[in-house]
C-alpha cells in the first residue's frame, strides 16, 4: 500500500512539472521582441528537454503563439519549437548533450535554420540584426532556464539564471496594456527593480535593472530605450539613498522615476510615471517578513569551544562515513570459473598425448560434456574418482591416471584460492564496517557538553606557495597540494602523489588529500589521521591496485616546533641561513605498507627566516638533487611562490617532464608577528 501511494505521489509530481512547463512556455510566447520574435518561448521548449516535459512545453508554446501573436510569427515559433523538441529526443543519449554549451548551441542553430528563410526574403540588414539578437536571447534563456528550473538546490543556482527567467516572465506580462499605455507587467517590473535595489549591492541592482528595462524596451519595439534608462537611474538613486529604510527607498525610487519621466511629456512620460508609482505602492504593501528575510543577513551565533567540538566530531564522522562508502562501493571480484581446473590439467597432461586431436578437436563436444558432468561431484567432494567420469572418457583417455592426479591437484589449488578470496572479501567488509561503526560513535559524541572557552592567540607571519606541473602529454597533474591552518594554530602543508599520471592519479591523490585535511581540521592527531587514510587506501587498493604517497608537515605557529610525516614521499628540504638539510623517507606509500605500518616521522624546528620545501618524486631524484640544494642555498627572495616556480622550471631542465611534479614552499620571514599570507 505504501508503494502504491508513493507511486501516486511520484506520478502527481511529474504531472505537475509537465503542467508548469507548459504554462510557462505558453506565458512566454507572449513576450514578443523586435517585431514578433518569441525567443523566450523557444528557449523554454529547449530547456524542457525530451520526454513528456518537452512535449508539454511544445504544446504550451504552440498554443500561446497562436493566441498571443499573428499567424506568420506563430508559425515560425511553432517550427522552432518542433525542431527543438525533436532534437532533444534525438540527442539526449549523447555525451555532448550533458555539456553546458550544447543546449544554447543547438537552440541557436535550429532557430537560425528556421528564421534564415525569412531574413533572406526580407533582404534587410535590420532584419538580420533583429534575428541574430533574438537568437542570442533564445540560446541564453534556454541555458538559464534549465539551470534555474532543474537545480537541486535553488539557493545554489546562479543569480543570472534566475534573473533571466524573471526577465522573460516580466516581458510576457508587459504585453497587455491598460488605458494610457500603462502595462501591469511593467508595473511588476518596477516592483522587481525596486526590490532588488533595496536588497542587493550596487552592481547586482544596476545589472538587474538594465536587463529588465532592456527587455521591456525590446518588447515595446522602441528605439530610445527609455525603460532601460529610467530603471537604471531609479535603481542607482534608491541603492545609494535608501538608508536601510523601506519607506525612504520607496520615496527615492518614485521621485527618481518622476524626475526622469516628467520632462518626456504626457504621451511618453506618463506611462513610465504611473507604472513606477504602481510598483512603489506594491513594494510598500509587501509583507515585512519577506523584506526582512531577504535584506537582513541571518545572524551567526558566536562559536564557542563546545560548538567547535561538536562540529569537529561531525566532520570526523562524515569523513569516516565517506571512507566506508568508498571502500564498499567497489564491487567484489567475480568467482573463478571451475573450468580452469580441467584447462590446467589438460595443459600439463594432454600436451604431447597422441590422442590430443581426437579428444580436444574432433570430439570436443563429448569431452566437454564428460568433464562438465564430473565438475559438480568434483567440487562437492574436493577430489575426483574414476567413477565420476563417463565410462567412454575413461576408456578412451590413454593417460587417465595422470589426468586424474592433475585434476585433483588443480582442484585443491582452486578451492584454496576460492577460500582465500572469500576470507579476504570478508575481512575487507569487516574492516570497512569499522569506519561505519566509528562514524556512528562520533555522531553520538557530537552532543557532548561544551568545553570552557580558550583565549585566541595571534598567529605569526608566514607565506606559502605551491606549483604543480603535469606530465608531458597530460592535461592534469596527478599530484595534489593543500595548505591550511587548524583552529588550534597548527599550520599543515600536505603534498600527495597518486600512482601514475593523468585524471585517475589526480582523483586518487585528491581523495587522500581531501580526507586527510578533513581529519586534521577536525582535531585528529596527525599520526592517527595518516594511519586512517593508509587503512582506507589499502582497502581500495585490494581491488583497484592504487596507492598514494603522503607528505605532511605540521608546524605550531607559536613555538616553531613541527614534524614531518611521510608515507613513501620524496625528500623534504629545510633551509636555515645558507645551509640546506634533507629529510628522506624509506617506507612504502600509503596503501602498500603493512596494515599497522606507521608513517616515518621526523621532528623539526623552524626559526624566523628559514624555509621549507616539499616536492614529489617528479621534481628530483634523491641521488641527483645537488642542483636543488644549491638553488635553495643561494635563494635570497621572499616569495615562496617564485621559489616553487623556479624549482619546477629547473626541474624540467635536469629531469625533464616524464612524471607529474609538485612543489610546496613555506617561508618564515624574519618578522615573527603579523598576519599570515598565502600565495597559491
Amino acid at each position: 500500500m505504501r508503494s502504491f501511494f508513493s507511486l501516486r505521489r511520484e506520478t502527481a509530481g511529474r504531472l505537475l512539472v509537465c503542467v508548469s512547463r507548459g504554462l510557462l512556455a505558453c506565458l512566454l510566447a507572449g513576450a514578443q521582441l523586435l517585431g514578433g520574435y518569441a525567443p523566450f518561448a523557444v528557449g523554454a521548449v529547449g530547456a524542457a528537454g525530451p520526454g513528456w516535459t518537452g512535449l508539454a512545453a511544445l504544446v504550451g508554446a504552440g498554443l500561446g503563439a497562436l493566441r498571443l501573436s499573428d499567424f506568420p510569427h506563430a508559425l515560425r515559433t511553432m517550427a522552432c519549437s518542433v525542431l527543438l523538441f525533436t532534437a532533444n529526443n534525438a540527442f539526449c543519449e549523447l555525451k555532448a548533450y550533458q555539456k553546458r554549451w550544447f543546449l544554447p548551441a543547438m537552440t541557436a542553430g535550429l532557430m537560425l535554420t528556421v528564421e534564415a528563410i525569412y531574413v533572406v526574403r526580407a533582404g534587410s540588414l535590420a532584419e538580420l540584426a533583429c534575428c541574430l539578437t533574438a537568437t542570442a536571447i533564445a540560446a541564453l534563456f534556454a541555458s538559464c532556464c534549465r539551470q534555474a528550473l532543474e537545480s537541486s538546490d535553488a539557493r545554489r543556482a546562479h543569480p543570472g539564471a534566475a534573473l533571466m527567467l524573471l526577465v522573460g516572465i516580466l516581458t510576457a506580462l508587459g504585453a497587455p496594456e491598460f488605458t494610457n499605455g500603462v502595462a501591469p507587467g511593467r508595473a511588476a517590473a518596477t516592483l522587481a527593480v525596486l526590490f532588488l535595489a533595496f536588497d542587493r549591492d550596487v552592481a547586482s541592482a544596476l545589472t538587474s535593472a538594465l536587463c529588465i528595462g532592456l527587455a521591456a524596451d525590446l518588447a515595446a519595439q522602441g528605439s530610445q530605450f527609455l525603460h532601460t534608462a529610467c530603471y537604471g537611474f531609479a535603481a542607482l538613486a534608491t541603492r545609494y539613498l535608501h538608508r536601510e529604510s523601506r519607506v525612504r527607498a520607496a520615496g527615492v525610487f518614485a521621485l527618481a522615476a518622476a524626475l526622469f519621466a516628467l520632462p518626456l511629456g504626457v504621451e511618453t512620460g506618463a506611462p513610465l510615471l504611473y507604472e513606477a508609482l504602481l510598483g512603489t505602492l506594491l513594494f510598500l504593501l509587501l509583507p515585512s517578513r519577506l523584506l526582512r528575510a531577504a535584506h537582513e543577513p541571518e545572524p551567526v551565533p558566536a562559536a564557542s569551544d563546545g560548538q567547535g567540538l561538536r562540529r569537529r566530531l561531525r566532520e570526523s564522522a562524515d569523513t569516516l562515513r565517506e571512507l566506508y562508502e568508498s571502500a564498499v562501493s567497489v564491487p567484489p571480484p567475480e568467482e573463478e570459473n571451475p573450468a580452469v581446473i580441467f584447462d590446467r590439467a589438460a595443459e600439463a597432461v594432454c600436451r604431447d598425448c597422441p590422442q590430443r586431436d581426437l579428444c580436444w578437436e574432433r570430439e570436443y563436444g563429448r569431452t566437454y560434456n564428460a568433464l562438465n558432468d564430473a565438475a559438480s561431484a568434483l567440487l562437492q567432494k574436493g577430489a575426483a574418482r574414476s567413477e565420476d567420469f563417463q565410462s567412454f572418457f575413461v576408456e578412451r583417455c590413454a593417460r587417465f591416471s595422470s589426468f586424474l592426479t592433475a585434476v585433483n591437484a588443480e582442484t585443491h589449488a582452486f578451492l584454496l584460492r576460492r577460500q582465500f578470496r572469500r576470507r579476504l572479501e570478508d575481512a575487507r567488509v569487516r574492516s570497512a564496517g569499522h569506519y561505519a561503526q566509528l562514524s556512528a560513535l562520533l555522531r553520538t559524541a557530537a552532543d557532548a557538553p561544551d568545553a570552557a572557552p580558550a583565549g585566541a592567540v595571534s598567529a605569526p607571519l608566514y607565506r606559502v606557495g605551491s606549483s604543480l606541473r603535469p606530465r608531458a602529454g597530460e592535461s592534469v597533474s596527478g599530484d595534489s597540494a593543500a595548505a591550511f591552518e587548524t583552529e588550534t594554530g597548527t599550520l599543515c602543508l600536505l603534498l600527495c602523489d597518486g600512482m601514475g599520471s593523468g585524471e585517475e592519479a589526480r582523483r586518487e591523490s585528491a581523495f587522500a588529500a581531501r580526507q586527510l585535511e578533513r581529519l586534521l581540521r577536525a582535531g585528529i592527531d596527525p599520526d592517527n589521521a595518516l594511519k586512517t587514510i593508509h587503512g582506507a587506501l589499502r582497502l581500495r587498493g585490494e581491488l583497484s591496485d592504487s596507492f598514494v604517497t603522503l607528505d605532511l608537515m605540521t608546524l605550531c605557529l607559536q613555538s616553531g616546533e613541527g614534524a614531518l610525516y611521510k608515507y613513501g614521499a620524496a625528500p623534504t628540504y629545510v633551509k636555515r641561513d645558507a645551509r640546506v638539510y634533507r629529510v628522506g623517507c624509506s617506507c612504502l606509500p600509503a596503501g602498500l605498507a603493512g596494515d599497522d605500518a606507521p608513517p616515518e616521522t621526523t621532528r623539526i624546528r623552524l626559526e624566523p627566516g628559514s624555509c621549507l620545501v616539499m616536492v614529489t618524486d617528479g621534481v628530483a631524484d634523491p641521488a641527483d638533487d645537488a642542483w636543488l640544494q644549491s638553488l635553495l642555498a643561494e635563494w635570497e627572495g621572499e616569495s615562496p611562490q617564485m621559489l616553487a616556480s623556479s624549482i619546477l622550471a629547473d626541474s624540467s631542465v635536469h629531469k625533464g617532464a616524464e612524471d607529474d611534479a609538485g612543489v610546496l614552499a613555506l617561508c618564515l620571514p624574519e618578522s615573527a608577528s603579523g598576519n599570515a599570507t598565502r600565495e597559491v
